[in-house]
């Protein structure tokens, strides 16, 4: 074993900025993440515009029908056989009554109204989603 000479001391200190840079990265990724994973999981539809709305409740279940009929219940992907065990499921384990329908403005109608009928037969209440024309003007204009 080496002794370490008389001149010098032994470092015994431990850097810890490379341990705050990593840190500070992993912040930074999961501030993204969590940003991402709170949206409607990536899933957008283009909601018919109404020139009167209420605002949507704050607990509710929420399908999406889009153009090609896929429907998604609350980001998970359920076909038409599957709907009424789905939300049976889904209100059980919520304490909310409303279905919100965000239905696409091209979307044929057969397919929203099978998610309608899976609701009115579990005694939920129906919400159909749409967009404030003012909005919507609003963001026309900022994008001129």
């Amino acid at each position: 074993m080496t002794r370490p000479r008389r001149g010098r001391q032994v470092f015994a200190e431990i850097n810890i900025t490379p341990l705050t840079d990593v840190c500070l990265v992993l912040l930074v990724i999961f501030m993204v993440t969590a940003t991402v994973l709170t949206q409607t999981g990536g899933l957008e539809v283009a909601a018919p515009k109404a020139s009167a709305a209420e605002q949507l409740p704050a607990k509710s279940v929420e399908f999406m029908v889009m153009k090609d009929g896929t429907i998604y219940l609350d980001s998970q992907s359920v076909t038409k056989s599957q709907l009424t065990e789905a939300l049976r499921t889904k209100l059980s384990q919520t304490s909310a009554k409303t279905v919100v329908i965000k239905a696409d403005a091209d979307v044929p109608y057969h397919h929203v109204v099978a998610v309608m009928d899976a609701a009115s037969a579990l005694g939920a209440e129906i919400t159909l989603a749409a967009e404030l024309q003012q909005a919507l003007q609003r963001q026309q204009q900022r994008g001129q």
